[in-house]
């Protein structure tokens, strides 16, 4: 499972059975509940840049086809709605689409296949709950 994909489902079950987009969560709490779910560490960048839809992916500058993530995980957001700079989190959502960055074009959820199956419930509420709600 990869670091992103720990991000992913620490998000969700921080969230779930909530879809409201008021509701969001801390970066502080993302690492803490990616400690105590998987034992890992993540690195700040990963939850503050790379997996923020509204954030441009960070190619690499000498060949932009590489590097960054073009995944949209999170939408970092102080009020639910609106992107922000707050250290306020939550889901991608289908609304969240207007504000996606430059490269941003990749999946907003983790392959259930790749995600250990005590967390795969997520991906459902997700897709079935979650992302086309207000």
């Amino acid at each position: 499972m990869t670091k992103m994909d720990m991000i992913w489902v620490a998000v969700g079950s921080l969230l779930h059975p909530e879809v409201n987009r008021s509701r969001t969560v801390t970066r502080g709490e993302i690492e803490t509940q990616v400690l105590k779910l998987f034992g890992a560490s993540i690195t700040p960048v990963m939850i503050e840049k790379h997996l923020v839809s509204w954030e441009n992916r960070q190619a690499d500058k000498a060949d932009p086809r590489r590097g960054g993530s073009r995944n949209r995980y999170l939408f970092k957001t102080g009020d639910g709605t609106t992107p922000s700079r707050d250290e306020r989190f939550r889901l991608y959502k289908a609304s969240d689409a207007s504000h996606d960055g430059r490269d941003k074009s990749g999946p907003t959820h983790p392959d259930p296949q790749s995600i250990d199956a005590g967390h795969r419930h997520l991906v459902p509420w997700y897709e079935q709950h979650y992302f086309k709600a207000a």
